[in-house]
């Protein structure tokens, strides 16, 4: 499949984190055992900290990703580019629902890899939760290793 990155512009980006902001508070919530408004007030925290200047912040690239067989939008990419460890950093990639199990994860971080790679980057790093077991597996299989693992329990 032939996939094509595009820039998101500030409409797509505000739309973006409109998602992106409760989702990650949810899965912080859950993972982390955090109540539902801290994890939301760390969710925007750290979008704020990242992005100063929404989707041309210094170093963070938000794509969306669209195939070019289906001439369809089939998800975005979030990452960052850390020179002075040579490393690309992935911190969301997200497949739109119908596209899903269709192998477009797959290709896009195969994709990335390329681009990355091409650009004098050694490594390439993303965190994963512990309840996200088809990302887990995904990112096993195409080679990830895991690095670390964070645990918590309600008490």
């Amino acid at each position: 499949m032939k996939l094509k990155f595009e820039k998101m512009n500030e409409e797509e980006f505000d739309n973006y984190l409109e998602f992106f902001i409760p989702d990650y508070a949810q899965d912080l919530s859950v993972n982390f055992v955090l109540p539902l408004d801290k994890a939301m007030e760390e969710s925007k925290d750290l979008m704020n900290d990242l992005l100063p200047n929404k989707q041309n912040s210094d170093g963070q690239f938000l794509y969306n990703i669209h195939c070019t067989e289906q001439k369809e939008k089939v998800g975005m990419i979030w990452y960052s580019i850390q020179p002075d460890i040579d490393r690309a950093y992935i911190y969301h990639i997200y497949i739109n629902e119908e596209f899903r199990k269709m192998g477009y994860a797959s290709s896009v971080l195969l994709e990335l890899e390329g681009m990355v790679k091409s650009s004098g980057i050694t490594s390439l790093g993303l965190s994963v939760f512990g309840q996200n077991q088809h990302a887990y597996s995904l990112y096993k299989k195409l080679g990830y290793k895991t690095a670390a693992i964070s645990m918590g329990k309600n008490i």
